[in-house]
């Protein structure tokens, strides 16, 4: 669940000599059958090879239980409420309280969050923030985190009502009446990429008799031995950001191991 992966890749790579800011990202119940368990014996891993920093990428991560996501967020803070669930007129159903001995990581943490984050990744973002645990970077997360139940009518028609809500620790549901009310806010909002990398004109013809698409004479032999220009990369400004503030130790507050 946990790895020191590049954004689009869950394989994990050891991390290069003398870093001390290590990046991790959760990526559910892919990697295993108890993802909780699996961030546990990752962030170890990063713990044993001297990780002093850690990034926790949740950016498009949704799924997931609410206690894998209470058994994650308990890695990084010691004490406190985790999260609760709350029934109709938003009644406390159940809270999840912090446990001491389930510390894993007491260094500087910071999180990053986007429109993509949902569920369980929203319960440790929003645990980050109410437990002053550390800085949540990026954009408002989506919004998620109910149970629901079914019940069977007559003639065999059945009704999905929404029985629980997931609420961070002081209530506030990550579902609310709208999209207005809805996720985690971030304690520093950093936008991302807004719009997707370009797309070459020529690579949109889709045909390959259409007379634009073929070389002028006499110039089939530059085409071919002219090599393909690449795009430069893009700029990950809101991990940019986070290790901006785990390098100047900005409101990044640490705590003691239990």
């Amino acid at each position: 669940m946990l790895s020191a992966a590049s954004r689009r890749r869950a394989r994990y790579a050891a991390p290069a000599p003398r870093r001390t800011a290590q990046r991790t990202r959760p990526q559910g119940a892919a990697c295993g059958a108890d993802p909780a368990a699996d961030a546990r014996a990752r962030l170890q891993d990063l713990v044993k090879q001297g990780a002093q920093k850690v990034v926790i990428d949740m950016r498009d991560t949704a799924g997931g239980s609410l206690t894998e996501a209470v058994a994650v967020a308990n890695l990084f803070i010691k004490d406190g409420m985790l999260a609760q669930t709350v029934g109709r007129e938003g009644k406390p159903l159940k809270t999840f309280p912090a446990d001491p001995k389930a510390v894993l990581f007491s260094g500087p943490v910071v999180a990053l969050i986007d429109s993509g984050t949902a569920g369980a990744a929203e319960v440790v973002a929003s645990a980050i923030i109410e437990r002053n645990r550390g800085q949540v970077v990026g954009e408002k997360s989506f919004g998620a985190g109910t149970e629901q139940q079914l019940f069977t009518l007559r003639g065999g028609d059945g009704l999905l009502l929404t029985t629980v809500k997931w609420a961070n620790s002081s209530g506030k549901t990550f579902l609310g009446e709208d999209r207005a009310h809805s996720g985690v806010a971030p304690s520093v909002e950093v936008k991302g990429q807004e719009v997707a990398d370009g797309v070459d004109p020529d690579d949109l013809t889709g045909n390959d008799d259409d007379a634009a698409s073929k070389p002028e004479p006499g110039n089939e032999k530059r085409d071919a031995t002219t090599p393909p220009q690449p795009k430069p990369a893009t700029e990950d400004i809101q991990l940019k950001k986070a290790l901006e503030l785990l390098r100047d130790n900005k409101s990044v507050p640490t705590q003691k191991a239990a």
